[in-house]
């Protein structure tokens, strides 16, 4: 995502490199929301003008904003990135490397076997000292993620929240005598296995959903909105399910903006704000925002150096945001790039920052 657009120094130097090295994509003041900041080169930074909603949370220090941040396997300066010195991430700019790498944490390795960031923590919460009753969810389709070595993931439709075996009631028994059948092959077992729990998980979750009622109207269209409505429903039967943590994942794209990145990236970020405003409202609603925190995440950032067609190409480091009812918030953190123009000490080339700070 084109996250240099979203968060912007304003009103300082660095204004003026943005402006220079962003040339016709490059946004006004008046086409961002002010906010302010300490601990930076700018004290005052803009952000996009869809994102009203982040605006006001940022205001109640409900909100953050973390900088210059990537893939990462170690740090590494400009010098070791031109000579090929220290350790670096498996297929940079490249979307299939780095959509995994952003879910695993684990740029170095390619694929998903060191398994998901959601995943691990979950196997951490549950097999730790205090063995917290921990599900990870995802709802954007099956997900690295959510998925841990202990810890398997929750699927659930954006639409039709757990979507339940239709014939379970008519063929409950003869499920239980295909998955009661003791196989001498290890991939039969697992198979029976993954089957047995998937039935049995999404009758018993599809249950407890049936009876959840939002506090609010939730009136959901879009696909962001959706998902973070069904998050919002399982989190309203945490009860119910007997919850300590939960792990939730959404996805949203289209933000590969190689043309036009100020028309595609206002429509996108309006849409994250409506969702982000309809899923906090239900969240305070239910008086469970003070223990919820969101993150924002993205294989990687684009160019600051527009292209011929006035979009962004793939770069790296970039900006994202942070929200939850106990944030200490306000603040931008981490330390955003001192310098913006070709050439500068994190520039990559065409743009393509080099990462100060890891994911983690």
């Amino acid at each position: 995502a084109d996250t240099f657009n979203m968060l912007v120094p304003l009103n300082c130097p660095l204004y003026e490199e943005y402006m220079q090295v962003r040339t016709d994509v490059a946004l006004l003041p008046q086409q961002l929301h002010s906010i302010t900041t300490t601990g930076q080169a700018c004290g005052e930074f803009g952000i996009h003008s869809e994102l009203s909603f982040v605006k006001e949370l940022y205001d109640q220090k409900q909100a953050a904003f973390v900088s210059n941040v990537g893939a990462l396997v170690e740090p590494l300066t400009k010098a070791q990135f031109n000579s090929g010195g220290a350790s670096r991430c498996v297929g940079l700019f490249s979307h299939s490397d780095q959509q995994q790498a952003a879910q695993t944490l684990k740029c170095q390795i390619s694929g998903a076997s060191p398994k998901g960031a959601g995943g691990r923590l979950a196997d951490a919460l549950g097999t730790g000292a205090q063995k917290y009753r921990t599900t990870s969810f995802t709802v954007a389709g099956t997900a690295t993620w959510s998925q841990g070595f202990d810890t398997r993931a929750e699927v659930v439709d954006q639409t039709q929240g757990s979507v339940r075996f239709q014939e379970y009631q008519q063929l409950q028994t003869v499920i239980s005598n295909i998955t009661s059948v003791k196989h001498g092959n290890v991939y039969c077992e697992e198979y029976s296995k993954v089957l047995e729990e998937a039935i049995h998980s999404s009758e018993t979750l599809g249950n407890v959903l049936d009876n959840v009622e939002l506090k609010t109207a939730f009136e959901a269209s879009s696909s962001l909105e959706k998902q973070l409505k069904q998050v919002a429903r399982l989190i309203a039967a945490r009860e119910e399910r007997k919850a300590e943590r939960d792990f939730f994942f959404v996805s949203l794209g289209g933000f590969d903006t190689h043309r036009s990145v100020a028309k595609e990236l206002a429509g996108k970020f309006k849409e994250v704000d409506s969702a982000l405003r309809m899923f906090v409202t239900e969240l305070k609603a239910q008086g469970i925002f003070d223990s919820t925190v969101l993150v924002t995440h993205s294989d990687f950032g684009r160019t600051l150096t527009p292209n011929s067609g006035a979009g962004t190409d793939h770069a790296w480091a970039g900006n994202h945001i942070v929200l939850g009812g106990d944030l200490k918030g306000g603040s931008v953190f981490n330390e955003f790039p001192k310098a913006l123009l070709e050439g500068n000490d994190q520039d990559a080339g065409r743009g393509r920052l080099i990462p100060k700070y890891p994911w983690e």
